[in-house]
């Protein structure tokens, strides 16, 4: 009986990608070469793209070398819907710097 509840209320796992993370990559994609699979529903599946094991929520974005554009300004607030977000690589794409700083807070060096 133990097992049928886990199978049924998900035992702890993730079928994939919140919707509002996946809808938040989908912004990204107007900043950087599209890293995304457009046929892949799931974002945990996307190249570039960590989630959790556990909760599916999204702890690492790889987009390294992914922008060969001029310089410019990022807006870090566009990383705020990934609140688990442990890990960023944002090197080799012409970042400027950010416009805003909100979002970063829980990332380290």
């Amino acid at each position: 009986m133990f097992v049928l509840l886990l199978i049924i209320f998900g035992g702890g796992w993730s079928e994939g990608c919140l919707d509002h993370e996946r809808f938040a990559l989908l912004r990204l994609k107007h900043f950087f070469t599209d890293p995304y699979d457009k046929g892949a529903t799931d974002c945990c599946q996307w190249e570039g793209v960590e989630c959790s094991n556990t909760t599916g929520r999204v702890i690492g974005l790889y987009l390294s070398e992914t922008y060969s554009g001029e310089y410019w300004y990022l807006n870090a607030s566009l990383f705020t819907p990934f609140q688990q977000l442990e890990s960023l690589d944002l090197s080799w794409n012409n970042i400027a710097g950010c416009a805003e700083n909100e979002g970063l807070e829980g990332l380290s060096r």
